[in-house]
Protein backbone atom coordinates (compact mmCIF):
# COMPACT_ATOMS: atom_id res chain seq x y z
CA UNK A 1 0.00 0.00 0.00
CA UNK A 2 2.74 2.43 1.07
CA UNK A 3 4.41 1.64 -2.40
CA UNK A 4 1.30 2.60 -4.26
CA UNK A 5 0.64 5.42 -2.15
CA UNK A 6 4.60 6.58 -3.28
CA UNK A 7 4.15 5.80 -6.69
CA UNK A 8 0.65 8.18 -6.77
CA UNK A 9 2.67 10.95 -5.36
CA UNK A 10 5.69 10.90 -7.92
CA UNK A 11 2.62 10.72 -10.49
CA UNK A 12 1.20 14.09 -8.71
CA UNK A 13 4.49 15.44 -8.67
CA UNK A 14 5.41 15.24 -12.49
CA UNK A 15 1.96 16.11 -13.86
CA UNK A 16 2.31 19.39 -11.56
CA UNK A 17 5.95 20.18 -12.82
CA UNK A 18 4.81 19.38 -16.17
CA UNK A 19 2.00 21.54 -16.04
CA UNK A 20 4.25 24.63 -14.43
CA UNK A 21 6.81 24.09 -17.33
CA UNK A 22 3.91 24.14 -20.11
CA UNK A 23 2.20 27.12 -18.12
CA UNK A 24 5.96 28.92 -17.98
CA UNK A 25 6.37 28.38 -21.72
CA UNK A 26 3.24 29.62 -22.82
CA UNK A 27 4.03 32.93 -20.93
CA UNK A 28 6.67 33.37 -22.89
CA UNK A 29 5.25 32.35 -25.98
CA UNK A 30 2.66 35.32 -25.42
CA UNK A 31 5.17 38.09 -24.61
CA UNK A 32 6.93 37.03 -27.80
CA UNK A 33 6.87 38.83 -30.79
CA UNK A 34 5.74 37.24 -34.34
CA UNK A 35 9.12 35.74 -35.91
CA UNK A 36 10.03 38.36 -39.15
CA UNK A 37 12.70 37.00 -41.58
CA UNK A 38 15.80 39.39 -41.13
CA UNK A 39 18.44 37.55 -43.40
CA UNK A 40 17.35 38.58 -46.53
CA UNK A 41 18.15 40.75 -49.51
CA UNK A 42 14.92 42.42 -51.55
CA UNK A 43 15.15 45.50 -54.67
CA UNK A 44 13.35 48.35 -53.35
CA UNK A 45 10.35 47.64 -56.03
CA UNK A 46 10.49 45.02 -58.95
CA UNK A 47 10.78 46.59 -62.68
CA UNK A 48 7.27 47.02 -64.38
CA UNK A 49 7.91 44.43 -66.55
CA UNK A 50 8.72 42.33 -64.21
CA UNK A 51 5.12 40.32 -64.27
CA UNK A 52 5.68 36.54 -65.21
CA UNK A 53 7.60 34.12 -63.14
CA UNK A 54 8.62 30.85 -63.79
CA UNK A 55 8.48 28.56 -60.16
CA UNK A 56 11.35 25.70 -60.69
CA UNK A 57 10.59 22.39 -58.17
CA UNK A 58 12.28 22.80 -54.99
CA UNK A 59 15.57 20.96 -53.76
CA UNK A 60 16.36 19.48 -50.91
CA UNK A 61 19.88 17.58 -51.21
CA UNK A 62 18.30 14.22 -49.76
CA UNK A 63 15.79 12.98 -52.93
CA UNK A 64 13.76 10.42 -50.78
CA UNK A 65 12.80 12.98 -48.15
CA UNK A 66 9.33 13.06 -47.67
CA UNK A 67 8.98 16.89 -47.57
CA UNK A 68 9.42 16.61 -51.45
CA UNK A 69 6.06 14.86 -51.47
CA UNK A 70 4.36 17.95 -50.94
CA UNK A 71 6.41 21.21 -50.60
CA UNK A 72 6.14 22.43 -54.37
CA UNK A 73 2.21 22.15 -54.13
CA UNK A 74 2.80 24.20 -50.38
CA UNK A 75 4.90 27.06 -51.83
CA UNK A 76 3.14 27.33 -54.88
CA UNK A 77 -0.13 27.99 -53.22
CA UNK A 78 1.06 30.52 -50.60
CA UNK A 79 3.39 32.35 -53.64
CA UNK A 80 0.24 32.33 -55.19
CA UNK A 81 -1.28 34.21 -52.49
CA UNK A 82 0.86 37.03 -52.90
CA UNK A 83 -0.32 38.04 -56.09
CA UNK A 84 2.64 39.99 -56.99
CA UNK A 85 3.68 38.82 -60.52
CA UNK A 86 1.63 35.68 -62.99
CA UNK A 87 3.52 32.50 -61.96
CA UNK A 88 4.23 29.97 -63.98
CA UNK A 89 4.96 26.31 -62.76
CA UNK A 90 7.30 24.03 -64.04
CA UNK A 91 7.20 20.53 -63.16
CA UNK A 92 10.03 17.84 -62.09
CA UNK A 93 8.58 16.16 -65.26
CA UNK A 94 9.38 18.89 -67.09
CA UNK A 95 12.59 19.87 -65.53
CA UNK A 96 13.49 16.54 -66.34
CA UNK A 97 12.97 16.18 -70.00
CA UNK A 98 14.64 19.80 -70.66
CA UNK A 99 17.71 19.71 -68.56
CA UNK A 100 18.18 15.86 -67.59
CA UNK A 101 17.39 16.59 -64.18
CA UNK A 102 14.08 17.21 -61.73
CA UNK A 103 15.98 19.80 -59.35
CA UNK A 104 18.93 22.23 -59.20
CA UNK A 105 20.00 23.96 -56.50
CA UNK A 106 20.19 27.97 -56.39
CA UNK A 107 24.05 27.67 -55.01
CA UNK A 108 25.10 24.88 -57.16
CA UNK A 109 25.77 24.54 -61.06
CA UNK A 110 23.01 25.09 -63.59
CA UNK A 111 22.53 22.97 -66.50
CA UNK A 112 23.95 24.79 -69.34
CA UNK A 113 21.95 27.55 -71.10
CA UNK A 114 19.32 27.37 -68.13
CA UNK A 115 17.98 30.42 -68.23
CA UNK A 116 18.13 31.04 -71.82
CA UNK A 117 15.57 27.90 -72.18
CA UNK A 118 13.85 28.72 -69.19
CA UNK A 119 12.56 31.98 -70.99
CA UNK A 120 12.64 30.47 -74.34
CA UNK A 121 9.72 27.93 -73.19
CA UNK A 122 7.90 29.94 -70.50
CA UNK A 123 8.41 33.76 -71.70
CA UNK A 124 8.90 34.72 -68.41
CA UNK A 125 11.30 37.90 -66.82
CA UNK A 126 12.18 35.85 -63.68
CA UNK A 127 13.08 32.37 -62.15
CA UNK A 128 12.17 31.31 -58.31
CA UNK A 129 14.83 29.17 -57.05
CA UNK A 130 13.67 27.55 -53.40
CA UNK A 131 16.00 25.06 -51.91
CA UNK A 132 15.10 23.15 -48.55
CA UNK A 133 18.81 23.21 -46.62
CA UNK A 134 17.18 21.49 -43.80
CA UNK A 135 13.85 19.82 -42.53
CA UNK A 136 12.82 18.05 -38.94
CA UNK A 137 9.30 17.03 -38.96
CA UNK A 138 8.77 16.04 -35.79
CA UNK A 139 8.51 18.37 -32.61
CA UNK A 140 9.59 21.45 -32.51
CA UNK A 141 9.12 21.45 -36.20
CA UNK A 142 11.90 23.37 -38.25
CA UNK A 143 12.02 23.97 -41.95
CA UNK A 144 15.14 25.82 -43.59
CA UNK A 145 14.55 28.15 -46.67
CA UNK A 146 17.30 29.18 -49.14
CA UNK A 147 15.15 31.00 -51.95
CA UNK A 148 16.00 33.25 -54.68
CA UNK A 149 14.20 35.51 -57.09
CA UNK A 150 15.99 35.98 -60.60
CA UNK A 151 16.16 38.35 -63.57
CA UNK A 152 16.27 35.63 -66.10
CA UNK A 153 17.99 38.11 -68.45
CA UNK A 154 20.87 39.51 -66.64
CA UNK A 155 20.82 37.10 -63.94
CA UNK A 156 20.45 39.88 -61.56
CA UNK A 157 19.31 39.35 -57.93
CA UNK A 158 15.62 40.75 -57.37
CA UNK A 159 15.17 39.10 -53.90
CA UNK A 160 16.96 36.96 -51.74
CA UNK A 161 16.53 34.65 -48.29
CA UNK A 162 18.16 32.32 -46.23
CA UNK A 163 15.77 31.38 -42.75
CA UNK A 164 15.49 28.31 -40.85
CA UNK A 165 12.06 28.44 -38.78
CA UNK A 166 12.59 26.74 -35.87
CA UNK A 167 9.35 26.10 -33.71
CA UNK A 168 11.50 25.59 -30.50
CA UNK A 169 11.48 29.41 -30.37
CA UNK A 170 8.83 31.23 -28.95
CA UNK A 171 8.43 34.33 -31.66
CA UNK A 172 8.15 30.94 -34.77
CA UNK A 173 5.87 29.68 -32.34
CA UNK A 174 3.48 33.28 -32.21
CA UNK A 175 4.24 33.65 -35.88
CA UNK A 176 2.50 30.15 -36.28
CA UNK A 177 -0.73 30.51 -34.45
CA UNK A 178 -0.79 34.39 -36.05
CA UNK A 179 -0.54 32.97 -39.53
CA UNK A 180 -3.51 29.90 -38.29
CA UNK A 181 -5.45 32.37 -37.41
CA UNK A 182 -5.45 34.49 -40.17
CA UNK A 183 -5.44 31.41 -42.63
CA UNK A 184 -8.33 29.74 -41.39
CA UNK A 185 -10.93 31.54 -43.54
CA UNK A 186 -9.02 29.84 -46.61
CA UNK A 187 -6.69 26.79 -45.46
CA UNK A 188 -7.49 25.99 -42.27
CA UNK A 189 -10.79 24.98 -39.85
CA UNK A 190 -11.35 26.76 -36.91
CA UNK A 191 -11.20 23.28 -35.05
CA UNK A 192 -7.31 22.51 -35.94
CA UNK A 193 -6.08 24.64 -32.79
CA UNK A 194 -2.31 23.48 -32.53
CA UNK A 195 -2.21 21.86 -35.89
CA UNK A 196 0.42 24.50 -37.63
CA UNK A 197 2.48 22.85 -35.03
CA UNK A 198 1.95 19.36 -35.63
CA UNK A 199 1.55 18.70 -39.58
CA UNK A 200 4.88 19.15 -41.17
CA UNK A 201 2.84 20.12 -43.90
CA UNK A 202 0.50 23.27 -42.97
CA UNK A 203 4.11 24.30 -41.02
CA UNK A 204 5.23 24.75 -44.15
CA UNK A 205 2.50 26.63 -45.33
CA UNK A 206 3.51 29.19 -42.76
CA UNK A 207 7.15 29.07 -43.77
CA UNK A 208 6.29 29.58 -47.31
CA UNK A 209 3.90 32.54 -46.03
CA UNK A 210 6.35 34.20 -44.04
CA UNK A 211 8.99 33.74 -46.72
CA UNK A 212 7.02 35.12 -49.71
CA UNK A 213 5.62 38.22 -47.46
CA UNK A 214 9.08 39.50 -48.19
CA UNK A 215 8.96 39.75 -51.52
CA UNK A 216 8.88 43.53 -53.16
CA UNK A 217 6.03 44.74 -54.73
CA UNK A 218 6.18 46.09 -58.32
Amino acid sequence: MNNLRYCLLIITITIGFSGCRKFEQEKVVARAEPFVPTNLYPVERLPSYFNRVVFIPCYHEDNDSPVLNFIDDVFNQELSQERIFEIIRFSPSQMKKTFGIERVSSSGNLPENFLRKLESLTQSNGVLFVDIHSFRPYRPMSLGVRAKLVDIKSGEFMWAIDETFDAGHASVIMGSRVFQEESQVRALSAKTSGSVLQSPRIFAKYVASATFSTLPLR
